[in-house]
């Protein structure tokens, strides 16, 4: 009688060099196409935090225009936050509520945009450091004291640097903001 072995379970199963050249050539094809996008996505935070800071800007504007109030932009660089704050009929500095959410307005741009933050801040008085950019109600930019106080109009203009190395400018006299 003939027995027929049954195959051996000690045969090593292996890849063939063949199979390892394939994945290694679409590893290296994932990566060419993967590391250029991860570059455009940096690319894209950046212009994201960069307009809404300009857009934060303009609505503080056009709310002290619209308003008559003092409106502005409270700009802390140890948090790279930026906070839209108002001056109520009492005098007082207070944030604006969202009238959706009840929360304040407010951006964190390394929360919201991570690797963006803000660099520096020069007043429109000139002054470096935290602070808050304010328009009045014909949106001239000017400088108030913490308690609210009316000091002066700017007659230097406001520079708010990100870590991007993008430079928005909030021009004294007439209020226009604009990537520099």
């Amino acid at each position: 009688m003939y027995y027929q072995h049954a195959p051996s379970r000690s045969r090593r199963h292996a890849f063939t060099l063949v199979e390892l050249m394939v994945v290694v050539l679409l590893m290296g094809i994932v990566a060419v196409t993967v590391v250029p996008a991860m570059d455009n996505v940096q690319v894209m935070r950046n212009g994201a935090a960069r307009d809404d800071t300009m857009r934060l800007l303009e609505l503080a504007k056009a709310r002290a225009l619209a308003t008559g109030m003092p409106n502005g932009i409270e700009i802390s660089l140890n948090s790279s936050s930026l906070t839209l704050v108002q001056v109520n009929g009492d005098g007082q500095v207070e944030s604006v509520v969202d009238p959706l959410t009840y929360q304040s307005r407010t951006i964190t741009l390394p929360i919201t945009y991570a690797g963006v933050t803000i660099a520096s801040l020069v007043n429109g008085d000139g002054v470096s450091g935290s602070g808050t950019i304010w328009f009045d109600y014909e949106a001239n930019p000017h400088t108030r004291e913490q308690n609210g106080a009316f000091i002066e109009l700017n007659d230097e203009p406001a520079l708010i640097e990100l870590s991007s190395d993008e430079t928005i400018i909030v021009h004294a006299y007439s209020g226009v903001v604009e990537l520099q």
